[in-house]
């Protein structure tokens, strides 16, 4: 196999603006997502959820129901049958819940479906599940951390240990100069993509195929075959696109289960679209966060100690862990350092991925923390930042392999004007308007979850075409670009020259498309497997009987689909050209990578980046707006500055929404979240963003992997809602711990400063 590490990026495709190459198909309509697919013969489910938080299902009565016109089947957990036991694995499968659909007469949270109506049509469908007749005995419920009844310390996420220690934080909180001591909130929030979660389950032959709107074809493929005993090749997943995901589809859901049991007993497709009140009552989302952050310092604002303590809430059944003690760790050169975690169950679906999980949390929290030090400190936020930058993961000792935080810092603070501001909180106004800045750090590892791809080279009858292809999906973040854009660089071939296959688990294997691991992961396998094909082209070029025979190949160069000496251009050759006259149809070539989490046996990988914030704020009506935004980004090679951008913005306005909107409000009587739609759970629209500026440093992780790029997709979220919070806090002296920031709380709220605040002297 060709060695990456002997190829050059030398930006001829990577690192300049492209735009979308699928981005013709989804602006026509040709683009098909899940929920549109057809089949013949398609039937339609609909879901039947409960309305109690928990209990048991005491009878259900769908005799009613079967009566109806176009009514082929209601499934319930007396017939859905047997299933077999799925994997539940990052790398391998995920399944949403352990416990299955339609398991028992079991209920723990509102929503859980306890029914599903199948009918020849979508309207038959869904007025036989309004007719099902399910009665309950209802036992009492938790919706909160403050009403939960069971607690308990978690160990790890993803291996890494969350109760853990370093130095004497006690005695060195004690003998602080400055210590601060605060407990910030953050609510629950749903990731809302505009895609809703569809499945089409189809069987044909003994083999099942679901088109599904899904960010792990190879994990849905991997999880039916262990539900329904079957090898893994007698399934197959399609998602070649999808509308979004944010976490909340990495997970095999309900509803594609049922579809697949329904559609096996039928024998027909079955379609299954969840409403949006289902998506927002059954598919995880981002738990509440209480954490507690102690700090102290010296009077320099060196720190010499932080105590993290974080609850978040998991389901009845499952533990699900926003491990946001992952970050505080290691972003800051701290010696005394601790870190705990509590969980308490509630009656919710199970919490979940959602952009940036841990991080995002505790970017709030800690960068919150870190301005009330500056506060307290009289320091320049920045200053402060910059005296406690570390140069190695704290908690592992490693050295990071590319860090360029300071310059993040430098660059934005001039891009945003930062040093123009008055430090004094409520000193600035525009006309009766209070005006304030804020900044914080953003942070993301660099993770690497593997990915093989496979490079053909075909004549056609114009020429040559390159087809690659791997089963990762495309979420809507550019992957079928920056492939095609790899593939450029190393073939030299024009775009309308490359297909790129994604979202088929047929396909070479692709990691989930989380942890911002997927350009990471595939472009040094497209590359690899470029590399090679290009290898065999040189080897027919120079070859006895070739028509560059006797060259070297490090005399060669490539363009447009050609292959020529580098100091006479003149004497070259096509591609095509070069195929007949070796008699072949076409060259193929592999690529892989494995995976890397956030370090190897001698670096930390991590991204970086700085976000500032300007709001207004109304002193009369204590309206927020938000006026502009800078965010600075150190994520390794940028591919595609065009999509790269875009990514960043997108994550800047999550981070807005969080700060200023975005609420899941649960109602402990009626056991259930009473604002489960778009109407009432508030996200950012056009209105409510300013202009955001980004840029990014654009220099290469060569030792994260041989293109030198980092996943950049979360790394916009962390750090822009505590940005913003400290720009509240700028501009009214009022310090907001609790997410999101509204008119109420701001009325509410005493000036902070002095509060939770003890100085030593």
């Amino acid at each position: 196999m060709t060695d990456i590490t002997t190829m050059k990026v030398n930006g001829t495709a990577i690192g300049k603006p492209a735009s979308r190459v699928d981005g013709r198909l989804k602006v026509t309509g040709e683009a098909r997502y899940a929920a549109e697919e057809s089949l013949p013969g398609m039937a339609h489910g609909v879901l039947t959820g409960s309305p109690i938080a928990h209990g048991r299902i005491v009878r259900i009565d769908t005799s009613g129901a079967l009566k109806l016109p176009g009514v082929l089947a209601i499934y319930t957990h007396e017939n859905r049958g047997r299933l077999g036991e799925p994997p539940n694995d990052l790398m391998k499968g995920l399944i949403a819940e352990s416990r299955l659909p339609l398991e028992d007469d079991e209920i723990h949270y509102a929503g859980q479906y306890v029914a599903m109506v199948v009918a020849e049509t979508f309207e038959q469908a869904r007025d036989a599940a309004a007719r099902v007749k399910v009665h309950y005995e209802r036992e009492e419920h938790a919706m909160t951390i403050e009403d939960a009844t069971e607690s308990y310390e978690p160990k790890q996420f993803m291996a890494e240990e969350l109760q853990l220690a370093r130095g004497d934080v006690a005695e060195a909180l004690a003998k602080a100069a400055v210590s601060i001591d605060a407990t910030y909130d953050t609510p629950c929030e749903h990731p809302n993509a505009m895609e809703p979660h569809a499945s089409i389950a189809h069987w044909q032959d003994g083999t099942l195929t679901v088109r599904n709107a899904t960010q792990f074809a190879y994990g849905d493929r991997t999880v039916l075959a262990g539900l329904f005993d079957l090898p893994p090749e007698k399934v197959r997943i399609l998602a070649p696109f999808l509308g979004g995901m944010f976490g909340s589809k990495a997970a095999t859901g309900g509803h594609t289960i049922l579809a697949a049991v329904a559609a096996r007993e039928l024998q027909r497709p079955v379609k299954v679209i969840l409403t949006r009140e289902q998506v927002m009552t059954t598919v995880g989302y981002r738990s509440r966060t209480i954490q507690r952050f102690e700090l102290g310092a010296k009077e320099n604002g060196e720190l010499t100690a932080m105590r993290h303590t974080t609850i978040s809430q998991t389901s009845a059944r499952d533990e699900f862990v926003e491990p946001c003690n992952i970050t505080s760790r290691l972003l800051y050169k701290v010696p005394n350092y601790q870190g705990r975690h509590e969980l308490r169950r509630v009656h919710t679906m199970l919490p979940s991925w959602m952009r940036g999980p841990g991080e995002t949390p505790c970017q709030f929290a800690q960068e919150s923390a870190m301005d009330e030090l500056a506060v307290a400190l009289k320091l320049d936020p920045i200053e402060l930042r910059r005296r406690n930058d570390a140069e190695q993961n704290g908690h592992t000792g490693k050295p990071f392999s590319s860090k360029h935080l300071i310059e993040c810092y430098d660059r934005g603070a001039e891009r945003f004007g930062w040093y123009g501001r008055n430090p004094e909180p409520a000193s600035m106004r525009e006309g009766r308007l209070l005006l304030g800045m804020g900044m914080a750090t953003a942070t993301y590892p660099g993770y690497l979850m593997g990915a093989s791809v496979s490079a053909r080279l075909e004549r056609t009858a114009d020429g040559v075409r390159l087809l690659v292809r791997t089963a990762a999906s495309d979420v809507g973040t550019g992957l079928y670009t920056v492939a095609a854009m790899t593939a450029a660089e190393v073939l030299a071939l024009p775009f309308d020259r490359i297909n790129v296959e994604l979202g088929d688990s047929n396909l070479p294997f692709g990691a989930v498309a989380g942890g911002s691991n997927l350009t990471a992961s595939v472009t040094p396998a497209v590359y690899q497997a470029c590399a090679a094909i290009r290898s065999q082209l040189c080897v027919l070029a120079v070859s006895k009987g070739g028509p560059l025979a006797g060259e070297g190949g490090d005399c060669l160069d490539y363009a447009e689909g050609h292959v020529f000496l580098k100091d006479n251009p003149t004497r070259g050759v096509s591609y095509a050209e070069l195929l007949d006259l070796a008699k072949r149809e076409a060259l193929d070539g592999q690529g892989h990578t494995d995976p890397v989490f956030g370090q190897n046996d001698r670096w930390a990988f991590q991204s970086f980046g700085a976000i500032f914030a300007e709001v207004t704020v109304d002193p009369t009506l204590h309206l927020v707006r938000l006026r502009r935004m800078t965010g600075v980004f150190d994520a390794g090679r940028i591919i595609n500055p065009k999509t790269a951008r875009s990514q960043m913005l997108g994550g800047m306005i999550f981070g807005a929404g969080m700060a200023l909107l975005e609420e899941m409000v649960p109602d402990q009587a009626a056991g259930r979240f009473i604002n489960a739609d778009l109407g009432d759970y508030l996200v950012p629209v056009n209105a409510d963003i300013p202009d955001i500026d980004v840029s990014f440093i654009n220099e290469p992780d060569l030792e994260f992997n041989p293109i030198g790029c980092r996943g950049l997709g979360e790394l916009g979220n962390p750090g822009t809602a505590s940005a913003i919070a400290n720009a509240v806090y700028h501009a009214t002296g009022k310090r907001i711990r609790a997410l999101p920031i509204s008119p109420e709380k701001l009325m509410s709220a005493a000036s902070a400063g002095g509060a939770q605040r003890e100085e030593k002297n």
